[in-house]
């Protein structure tokens, strides 16, 4: 990985704010979380990706329960 990865939003370099280990069965992975320098733009950066990521989840939500009134539909004309 590199270590200088440009921020989304600015293209700063982004800098390690957290990083651990978890051990997974036999294997050790070590989690690195990078944020922008610039704290502004790190708060837009996290709002346009928690719409994004509450997009994806009503997309989702959609999608099961048209696939629970399809069984639906299929169970009554059976």
């Amino acid at each position: 990985m590199s270590d200088t990865t440009p921020c989304i939003r600015c293209g700063k370099s982004r800098i390690i704010a957290k990083s651990w280990t978890e051990k997974i069965s036999n294997s050790v992975i070590t989690y690195t979380q990078t944020v922008c320098p610039d704290e502004e733009c790190q708060k837009i950066v996290d709002s346009d990706l928690q719409k994004k990521k509450d997009k994806i989840t009503a997309i989702q939500n959609k999608s099961l329960e048209r696939r629970k009134a399809i069984k639906r539909v299929k169970k009554v004309k059976k």
